[in-house]
């Protein structure tokens, strides 16, 4: 552990201050003595270790038989009733500059050693990095063979993925699907739906912590193509948008072959990383109905929503970190400290299970590197807690070379809040399902003054040059046309109004016309809501001011500005007097829910920073100049303070 002292280190100046008439000097004299102290870093409540305290009750009895194979001197040693302490002493920074230094490999750390006639005892981490070396190996071997090969008594991933694209009509979006992955292999297959392929080849190509070949899958292009081609095939996708796979699912339903070979492939990579961390495409073929899935999901303790073709294997890291963050983490949360924490504390059991891969096993040999009394050597053992801190650095780095092993085949880089956390049981806690923030009236007001536009525009406008219109930009002219947009705005907020009615059980109130453009609008809003944030309107500067008053007689003016975008958070609730009610598919009662089954949710809400001041007269800003003023301020009150200037 590089856990030297330094930032805690203290200077203590002392000063003795003897008078001339008691050194015989004809003035003062000051004697500066300088002293440092070394102490331990504070630690965080993940890293909190007392030292052992030797207990006599507890030490093993004494086992007359079991005498150490090593003569000492000639003599016989045993040790089957003795307990060794271990300690980590603290390295100075001063003194021991030699023992700080950083080194590429175990190799050169030992040969730097030499020259100081110490001994260099093997390590938790040098036995491990030799293991390593061998785990990396055995997988890549693995890797290209499982992938690539085709035998008669063994079917490669790439050979089944060909046998299955093969099966599904060259125009479905299951064919584009496949086209894509396949060509990361150099494998061309027919598949005509283009907007498919585009839509499928972007998404894998957005995403560079899942495309990128890391690890061992460096080494070669076999390898990278293994990578990049098994990651395109781990794709998830929500269970109720996954349409474009009924092809796919009704190939596998019809040709019990290709099942079995699937079968096959996913029983191989779960054993030699772990089970499926999601639904797969055989079990849309086994299970079509959604509430079997509901409980295959919590019989398998799935978190998510979604499903895959060949999924990658779960682990306790990334369950842990889906329960502690459903909604995403923040700069300031540890993930690494929350496992070693749940692992302390028992709420994460590594104790592998039924359907455990090698990665569980590995793992859990980790265990006593944190618990160290849940070893049966424990009662041979006196740690120290710098020892014991000692140890949890072994731990971090041994579980992070594990992880970078199994990194394709094991679920690393999880998305916290990708998709919908399973609810244990719908009728048990219902909370709150908004899709947007709840305004029904603003949306249906704001498509109603489109549409007035529309028709104004029509009156004051030829049609000829109406049609010709488009909308302007800083550097030019908008895509669209202007009618096509001031319609799709239109549409948009007729369909916000029509979600956002149905999020809180409000009916609508629409004229007939309005009724008529419904089905249309709720989907161009739907769409919109699923990629808003690649929408380019919305990465356009925000941040704009305007007048409202002047006061001639102090030569002011008031104004009003926005000066940014921050989150506010919206936390929502069911009244326990009013609650939503309940029944069953075939059921005919309608049964409210009890204040015990009510949930809260909680939102974060992208809101505008509102500036409102006075400001000199003669400080009128355009956009672009307040804008940089904004861009100066640390906070809203120096960007006041630089407007009143």
């Amino acid at each position: 552990m590089r856990w030297i002292c330094l930032r805690e280190c203290t200077r203590l100046l002392f000063a003795v201050i003897t008078l001339a008439t008691f050194a015989g000097c004809a003035g003062p004299e000051m004697v500066v003595i300088e002293k440092t102290d070394y102490n331990p870093p504070a630690a965080s409540k993940a890293e909190e270790f007392a030292d052992d305290v030797f207990d006599a009750s507890a030490v093993p009895p004494f086992v007359p038989e079991r005498v150490d194979s090593r003569e000492e001197k000639g003599w016989s040693v045993n040790l089957s009733a003795a307990v060794t302490k271990l300690d980590q002493e603290l390295l100075k920074p001063d003194s021991d500059e030699v023992l700080l230094k950083l080194h590429a490999n175990y190799r050169d750390a030992i040969q730097s050693m030499k020259s100081t006639g110490v001994d260099v005892l093997p390590s938790i981490n040098l036995i491990d990095g030799k293991a390593k070396q061998f785990d990396d190996g055995l997988y890549a071997a693995l890797e290209q063979y499982w992938f690539q090969e085709h035998a008669a008594e063994f079917i490669g991933d790439l050979a089944f993925l060909k046998e299955l694209a093969a099966a599904v009509p060259a125009d479905s979006r299951a064919a584009a699907f496949f086209a894509v992955g396949l060509e990361l292999a150099g494998i061309k297959i027919p598949a005509t739906n283009q907007t498919s392929r585009t839509f499928f080849k972007e998404l894998f190509d957005s995403d560079l912590v899942q495309s990128k070949p890391i690890g061992f899958y460096t080494w070669n292009e076999k390898l990278q193509q293994c990578y990049r081609v098994g990651r395109y095939f781990q794709m998830e996708f929500e269970l109720d948008k996954n349409d474009w796979m009924q092809p796919l699912i009704r190939a596998l339903q019809t040709n019990s072959e290709i099942q079995t070979t699937y079968r096959q492939i996913l029983a191989r990579w779960a054993r030699l990383s772990n089970a499926p961390s999601r639904l797969t495409v055989l079990d849309l073929v086994n299970h079509s109905a959604g509430e079997k899935l509901v409980q295959l999901r919590r019989q398998r303790n799935l978190t998510t929503s979604t499903v895959s073709l060949f999924p990658p294997g779960s682990n306790r890291e990334s369950e842990l970190t889906r329960r502690l963050f459903p909604n995403g983490f923040s700069a300031k949360e540890d993930i690494m400290r929350e496992l070693v924490k749940a692992i302390r504390s028992g709420s994460v059991d590594l104790q592998p299970k039924e359907n455990s891969g090698w990665y569980d096993y590995q793992v859990y040999a980790l265990e006593t590197l944190l618990v160290p009394k849940r070893g049966e050597e424990s009662k041979w053992l006196l740690l120290t807690g710098n020892y014991k801190r000692r140890r949890l650095e072994a731990f971090q780095a041994l579980i992070t070379k594990r992880k970078e092993t199994h990194v394709l085949r094991s679920e690393s880089g999880v998305k916290t809040a990708a998709s919908a956390p399973l609810q244990p049981d719908p009728l048990e806690r219902f909370s709150p399902r908004l899709r947007i923030e709840p305004a029904p009236t603003y949306y249906l007001r704001m498509a109603r003054s489109y549409r007035f536009l529309n028709q104004a525009l029509h009156e004051f406008v030829p049609e000829a040059q109406l049609t010709k219109l488009h909308g302007l930009t800083e550097q030019g002219t908008r895509k669209q046309p202007l009618l096509e947009e001031l319609r799709d705005i239109e549409r948009l907020f007729y369909g916000c109004y029509a979600i956002s009615a149905e999020d809180i059980g409000l009916g609508l109130n629409l004229a007939e016309d309005e009724q008529a453009v419904l089905a249309e609008s709720r989907s161009i809003a739907g769409k919109w809501l699923t990629s808003y944030t690649d929408d380019s309107d919305l990465a356009v500067d925000t941040r704009v001011i305007v007048p409202v008053a002047e006061d001639l007689s102090r030569g002011v003016i008031s104004v009003w500005a926005t000066s940014g975008i921050r989150f506010s958070r919206l936390k929502t609730n069911y009244v326990s007097e009013a609650p939503p009610r309940v029944r069953t598919s075939d059921g005919e009662e309608w049964t409210p829910l009890k204040p015990e089954q009510l949930g809260d949710a909680t939102y974060l809400l992208p809101v505008d920073e509102f500036v409102s001041v006075q400001i000199p007269s003669s400080r009128i800003l355009n956009r672009k100049e307040f804008q940089d003023l904004c861009n100066g301020a640390k906070n809203k009150e120096e960007l006041v303070q630089r407007l009143q200037q």
